[in-house]
């Protein structure tokens, strides 16, 4: 039958109001199917909005008709757009009511899918996990495809890589190759991880499933590792230019964190000549004078630093121009020559915690010890220079036993008891106007000593989607005109009841 002949059939059946219900719902899937399109495109935005608004004009449709033939239609719908815009917790009363009420299987797989993707975005994968599985072997390939990614993703949540490695091998979603890729490094499959980058490169452009594969490369691999496999991923992915400068950026950070400074250094520079006139080149050319920054030993090594700075700042903007703010007050900190003692302990933890200058902060340590022997930090600060540089371990060691052998830090430096310990870091807490809090005894125990840092609130649990309830038994399908409206063109004026 053609598709005029079965749209003139549908509209003999349906008298009166059945035109408008017809029409509203043919609307709602359209808004579906452009939600698809953006989807397909990368769009996410413009796919969330269109999803929103076709679960918008779905309930409008039951809530008006709500006994009409397309009724499942419009409850699977409206639950689907909840759920693909974002809004989970808006989505569980639908996708519940449809799994319990819908009996025909494409509108079932469909409810199910969308409520196990919510379950997988609120952390309840065990759930998700038991939707799916009648959605893996369905007769619909997309569908069939998507229930083994979004399995894939919950097998993971649950801490089963190889599962999880099989299920995404089994999806062709274009977030399948990058998720199997963190599956394999899960697994601890680092090589067949890195390998595999290369076949799923030229099929994915994500920036953000990419981001996160190379930080679990960095982090499961090391820094090298995830450099070489971001090479493999520039020159087979389809990446923006953006999205390639954002990763180069975050590659050199990671091996600049890992003092692989001439690696980061040249990422650094190829940041700044793709993307010249991006935020993300002020960030890389702030990042390179962080890099010398790193490598200063004296204060007065600074002053290249000081000027490289001048002509580079007006370039900046955005991220990029504040910070080159903050790294001009740090360092003039260190360069004003300010020998008090607070001040100059101050820029010596300055140098090591806020700028990684481990060389030039081992320097200010040992300066401050030496310009202040008598004081109750010149013991932390020699332990301090000591870690920073292991080659000054034996003389610091030999000072501190000579000079500083009752000193509460020495004592923890070697693991004794020592209750004024935790009065000397609230005192240099207070001279450094820092809130600390109220400070457990330590009598009688062995301690380490301390790295000063922020912390942080606990995140609160997000509440989850909790399964549907089975029913007994689905109701059967209500009687329905031929043909679905996501099959029909639209309405002319002129065919109008």
């Amino acid at each position: 039958m053609t598709r005029a002949r079965s749209f003139a059939l549908a509209l003999i059946t349906l008298p009166g109001a059945g035109c408008v219900y017809y029409n509203a719902m043919w609307g709602a899937e359209r808004l579906a199917r452009d939600a698809r399109r953006f989807e397909a495109r990368g769009q996410e935005a413009q796919a969330k909005l269109s999803w929103g608004r076709a679960a918008v004009k779905a309930e409008s449709v039951l809530a008006r008709h709500p006994r009409s033939g397309w009724a499942d239609d419009a409850l699977v719908l409206q639950g689907e757009g909840l759920a693909r815009s974002g809004s989970c917790t808006a989505a569980a009363g639908p996708l519940a009511r449809a799994l319990t009420v819908v009996s025909e299987e494409e509108l079932r797989e469909r409810a199910a899918i969308a409520a196990a993707e919510c379950m997988v975005v609120l952390g309840k994968p065990e759930g998700a996990g038991r939707l799916l599985v009648p959605v893996l072997g369905s007769q619909d390939g997309r569908r069939r495809s998507r229930a083994a990614y979004l399995s894939g993703l919950a097998a993971l949540a649950q801490g089963d890589p190889g599962s999880a490695v099989e299920l995404f091998a089994r999806s062709h979603e274009s977030l399948a190759g990058p998720a199997r890729v963190r599956a394999l490094l899960a697994a601890g499959r680092v090589e067949a991880a890195l390998a595999l980058v290369d076949s799923v490169a030229h099929r994915n452009g994500d920036e953000a499933s990419w981001t996160e594969v190379l930080d679990k490369v960095g982090w499961t691999a090391g820094a090298v590792s995830a450099a070489d496999a971001l090479d493999r991923l520039l020159a087979r992915g389809r990446l923006s230019a953006g999205a390639r400068g954002r990763l180069l950026l975050a590659d050199g950070d990671r091996l600049h964190a890992e003092r692989l400074v001439d690696r980061a250094a040249t990422r650094y520079e190829a940041v700044a000549a793709l993307v010249p006139d991006s935020v993300e080149a002020g960030l890389a050319r702030l990042r390179g004078l962080l890099l010398q920054v790193s490598l200063v030993r004296e204060p007065a090594d600074l002053d290249s630093v000081v000027g490289r700075l001048g002509r580079l700042t007006p370039g900046f903007r955005g991220a990029a121009l504040a910070g080159s703010r903050v790294l001009r007050l740090q360092i003039e900190a260190i360069r004003s020559g300010d020998s008090s003692e607070m001040r100059a302990f101050r820029a010596a933890e300055l140098a090591r915690d806020s700028l990684a200058a481990p060389r030039l902060a081992a320097s200010l340590f040992l300066r401050f010890a030496a310009g202040h022997p008598g004081s109750l930090f010149a013991p932390k600060a020699l332990i301090a220079a000591g870690q920073l540089r292991p080659d000054a371990v034996d003389s610091v060691e030999r000072v501190l036993r000579s000079n500083y052998a009752a000193s509460p830090y020495t004592l923890a430096f070697h693991g004794a008891a020592s209750p004024a310990f935790q009065a000397a870091e609230d005192s240099l807490a207070i001279a450094f106007g820092v809130a600390r809090h109220v400070p457990v005894a330590v009598t009688g125990t062995r301690i380490r000593a301390p790295r000063p840092g922020p912390r942080g609130p606990e995140l609160d649990p997000i509440v989850g989607l909790t399964a549907p309830r089975a029913a007994a038994r689905p109701s059967p399908p209500r009687d329905r005109p031929p043909g679905r409206p996501s099959q029909r063109p639209p309405e002319r004026p002129e065919d109008r009841p």
